[in-house]
């Protein structure tokens, strides 16, 4: 796990997308889209992606979406069934699982864009963050997305479903591919959300992940429940790092006062010799700043880290 994780941060490494791809299609599709995407879609630029939320009436969070927006249609990379909350909408759209059609990968690491500049006829440093591209491999249609979430640089290919393996044995035949849970910590690295801490019926405010959302949109699904759970939060996230296994419930301390709770604890890969573990708590608001430590009810010490949680390798590239 230490060696993948040290080839995506030095080098590159690529994962395969395990949820569900939409195209969205039709003359109403952005207007059906806008109820429920919480960024002002409309004024992006064509061939551009996006990461948001998609929420509930109840303003929870119903799934993550990666979003392109192209000419002609969307396409939604989701880790749920859109298929449940767009069905019986009387709008000229058409919605259509395509995960049987296509596949896609996702490369980080600073030294992925050699992958991607072979597919674009410009030096790939000139490709915007949130840029799409298209280009063919096996005459079919290659869609190159300048995207990622660990704070490396990113890119994503949208490929023939078909053609997977072969685009693997291409182009991926020498690169460590890594899994769910390195997924996970990459992302949390930085600060980007992750599955298990947001679909746990959790306050996207106090989890630190309201960024995602844009509230100078006057309308979208969820808006005003969200808004009103940001009024009421009584706790508020911070990370921290820590010598001493600890587990999710623990209580913890500051001056003998108890102010939170440990939520959540995954184990270091960055080899740091100040902490085996990171983590996050959910603390007093008055508490949740960086350099401050905290005991928990099992004597560990732990101590609160700033983000981005590690310097990744791309920004001194």
């Amino acid at each position: 796990m230490k060696d993948v994780y040290k080839e995506l941060r030095t080098n590159k490494s690529f994962k395969q997308f395990e949820g569900k791809i939409f195209e969205v299609s039709g003359d109403d599709a952005e207007v059906v889209l806008d109820q429920y995407i919480p960024k002002n879609i409309e004024f992006l630029d064509i061939d551009t992606c996006g990461f948001t939320f998609i929420l509930t009436t109840k303003g929870t969070v119903f799934t993550e979406v990666v979003f392109y927006k192209l000419e002609d249609k969307y396409i939604l990379l989701s880790k749920e069934n859109l298929l449940t909350i767009f069905e019986n909408k009387k709008f000229d759209f058409q919605i259509k699982d395509i995960s049987d059609e296509k596949v896609l990968f996702q490369l980080e690491g600073k030294n992925s864009g050699e992958i991607a500049q072979r597919f674009y006829d410009y030096d790939i440093s000139t490709l915007n963050f949130k840029g799409i591209i298209y280009s063919e491999f096996e005459n079919t249609e290659l869609i190159v997305a300048r995207f990622g979430f660990s704070g490396e640089f990113g890119y994503q290919f949208l490929v023939e479903k078909n053609k997977g393996t072969d685009f693997i044995s291409q182009y991926f035949h020498n690169i460590s591919e890594y899994d769910e849970y390195l997924n996970d910590y990459v992302k949390f690295e930085v600060n980007h959300p992750i599955y298990d801490l947001y679909k746990q019926d959790s306050n996207l405010f106090e989890l630190g992940y309201a960024w995602n959302l844009d509230f100078t949109k006057e309308s979208f699904i969820g808006r005003a429940e969200i808004l009103n759970k940001i009024e009421k939060a009584k706790v508020q996230s911070i990370v921290f790092s820590s010598l001493e296994k600890v587990k999710a419930g623990e209580k913890i301390y500051f001056d003998d006062k108890e102010i939170g709770t440990v939520h959540f604890v995954m184990d270091a890969l960055d080899e740091q010799e100040n902490r085996e573990y990171l983590g996050m708590l959910m603390v007093e608001p008055y508490y949740a700043h960086s350099g401050i430590h905290f005991i928990t009810e099992n004597n560990v010490e732990l101590e609160t880290i700033s983000n981005p949680y590690i310097i990744p390798e791309s920004w001194s590239k």
